[in-house]
């Protein structure tokens, strides 16, 4: 095995352990369900801020949060493409000072940057459905639950 290769794997066990470290403080999902619908190992580099060469993940993933749930906050390691097919999410960033929402609803679309830490939540009266699409690191999990960055009361 070469030098880089045990180095990458060494890098990927850290990251790892500190992630499941942080995941008992971290902030968790409510009434908000996430299901993988498939996820495929691209036969080439997909060019959208992947690292040069590198294969990548394509995973598509339904998602369904009751009025009232929220998705806790979080980010993703790649690109995140989300069709929303019905209700009202609003949307947090973990960078906003002012914790404002941006309101996305049926027949709508928005993106999630790699590494953006981000809360969903449904303040609507109806169930929210989506389907996300993420362009991942190979066998990197989709999501990482992180602690509240404070901008928000919740």
């Amino acid at each position: 095995m070469s030098r880089i290769r045990v180095w990458k794997n060494i890098a990927l066990a850290a990251i790892l352990s500190l992630s499941a470290a942080a995941l008992a403080r971290a902030t968790s999902p409510s009434m908000f369900v996430t299901t993988p619908l498939v996820r495929s190992t691209a036969a080439v580099r997909i060019n959208i801020k992947t690292r040069p060469y590198e294969l990548n993940d394509v995973q598509v993933q339904s998602v369904v949060g009751q009025p009232g749930g929220y998705s806790g906050w979080h980010s993703h390691p790649g690109m995140g493409i989300v069709a929303v097919r019905a209700g009202v999410v609003a949307l947090y960033d973990g960078d906003d000072p002012t914790c404002t929402p941006t309101y996305v609803g049926a027949g709508e679309v928005f993106t999630e940057e790699p590494g953006h830490v981000h809360f969903v939540r449904n303040e609507g009266t109806v169930a929210y459905e989506a389907y996300s699409t993420f362009i991942l690191p190979v066998g990197v999990p989709s999501r990482t639950d992180v602690l509240s960055p404070g901008n928000c009361p919740f």
